[in-house]
């Protein structure tokens, strides 16, 4: 059992099935799916917790109702809250549109990122972080001598993001470098190694139905994806950084550990929520 924080939001999804697949101009039939827990912070922290891990979420909330049912819902699932911020203002909602093949499209409203007031200076044994903006690079510096870092990649490669372990989609890092990947991953390493410093021992790379890789300074590890029937990718990359840090935190190669953070994700793949689905808490139980 590890002492995990994340460093994570805890959002509320208002989630709209389209009977077809969103493309400009066109116009759509939906079904109004109600609201649910979602964020990194549940996404990945409820996998963690399954796994037998203490885990805690950093993060802020209006003190409206929303921020209110985040927290209940939150608590009564079993993650730690004390870490949580409420702030005098509003929560707001995630508009999370997912159509007939499971590909979903989420609408936040621009709000500009904002760490907690008091940022915990007590050891864990991994600090994730998944947040925009430049604040949490400090934060994160001061936590590499003690613990674990594992971070996502900042949006389009903006902000400095000292870590160990740093994890990046295909897409994004397409998006960070301006090149097609494809013919271009010899970038990869020096483009993390800028971002997160002398620290970086691997990138982990997410390319959905073509598996994931690792990179280091040395190496370079794929596995493919499990074959799996989308419902609802929501949450699928923040399911397979939970699998990767459960991994990493049990000593596994990174070979094995990339095979058990797809594994993870792929269950939330098959599943209409976007945190973990049952069927990751029986496997859970089985290994």
């Amino acid at each position: 059992m590890a002492n995990i924080r994340l460093l994570a939001n805890l959002n509320c999804d208002h989630v709209l099935a389209l009977d077809e697949p969103l493309t400009a101009g066109s116009r759509l039939q939906y079904r109004d799916q109600g609201r649910r827990l979602g964020g990194g912070g549940a996404n990945t922290g409820i996998g963690l917790l399954w796994a037998g891990h203490n885990v805690r979420i950093l993060s802020r909330v209006g003190n409206d109702e929303t921020g209110a049912w985040l927290l209940q819902s939150a608590t009564r699932l079993g993650l730690d809250i004390s870490e949580v911020e409420q702030f005098v203002g509003e929560t707001g909602e995630l508009l999370v549109l997912v159509d007939g093949a499971g590909e979903r499209t989420i609408l936040r409203q621009h709000s500009l990122p904002a760490l907690p007031n008091e940022l915990p200076s007590s050891s864990v044994d991994c600090l994730y972080v998944n947040y925009d903006g430049a604040d949490a690079a400090t934060y994160m510096a001061a936590a590499l001598g003690q613990t674990l870092v594992v971070s996502q990649y900042p949006k389009g490669g903006r902000w400095p993001r000292p870590c160990q372990i740093m994890i990046a989609s295909y897409a994004d890092l397409a998006v960070g470098l301006g090149v097609e990947l494809s013919a271009h991953r010899d970038p990869l390493w020096q483009h993390a190694q800028q971002l997160a410093g002398d620290s970086l021992q691997w990138l982990v790379v997410t390319n959905g139905e073509q598996g994931a890789e690792a990179f280091s300074a040395t190496q370079h590890i794929q596995v493919p994806a499990p074959v799996v029937s989308v419902v609802d990718a929501t949450g699928a990359g923040d399911a397979f950084a939970g699998g990767l840090i459960n991994a990493l935190l049990a000593r596994l190669p990174m070979a094995s550990a990339l095979a058990q953070a797809s594994q993870w994700a792929a269950y939330t793949l098959s599943s209409s929520s976007s945190i973990p689905s049952e069927r990751l808490k029986h496997y859970l139980h089985t290994i």
